[in-house]
């Protein structure tokens, strides 16, 4: 079943550049949100195999040496600049933290994702009966912070259960220094459109 999860998610990464769509696993309606629904969620294969590969996608993995190891890079789109390693990783990386291979960069996002994941359902606990959407804020988080997302009007609209507002919102922001970039442009369209998976 994890294989096949993880089939879907690289279909949708696919289908993303190609514009094509992936059916997903329909909310469950009706269903309380609770501590367990949340941790469930946090431990679903389809929502972290779908923000993998949009993370994955988007974020690369950069910096790689002659011999193969990931190492840090100072990310200087970010304001204020911030070190950056591998798929994204932006806490605990500082200019002097270890190389890794390609494999454990993969893991350490697997890893990153499932503990933004629990951040967000606690700011956002309905996010744990919509799969598709949780992967996509999960992703917009990865790039744009907890905390960004702790204070927007997405976090907002979802908590009021505005979907179609929400949808407009995740589509945001899509400019660095104040500059759109083509690249964060389609990657909140990509977020959009897997968010609109889970309406």
């Amino acid at each position: 079943m994890a294989t096949d999860a993880s089939s879907a998610a690289r279909s949708f990464a696919a289908g993303i550049a190609s514009e094509a769509g992936l059916p997903l696993a329909p909310a469950v309606p009706g269903q309380a949100v609770t501590a367990a629904t949340a941790a469930a969620a946090a431990g679903s294969a389809d929502w972290r195999d779908l923000a993998v590969a949009i993370v994955a996608l988007f974020e690369g993995c950069a910096e790689r040496g002659h011999d193969g190891l990931i190492r840090p890079y100072l990310d200087r789109y970010a304001k204020p600049n911030v070190w950056t390693r591998g798929y994204g990783r932006t806490y605990g990386i500082a200019s002097d933290s270890p190389a890794q291979t390609v494999d454990q960069c993969k893991a350490e996002l697997r890893v990153g994702l499932d503990a933004y994941a629990l951040k967000i359902l606690k700011l956002a606990p309905i996010l744990a009966q919509r799969p598709a959407c949780l992967a996509a804020v999960v992703s917009w988080s990865w790039n744009c912070g907890v905390g960004a997302f702790q204070h927007s009007r997405l976090r907002a609209a979802i908590n009021q259960g505005h979907w179609p507002e929400a949808n407009e919102f995740i589509r945001k922001p899509r400019t660095a220094g104040g500059v759109e970039l083509r690249g964060l442009a389609r990657r909140r369209d990509a977020e959009a459109a897997l968010f609109a998976k889970g309406l």
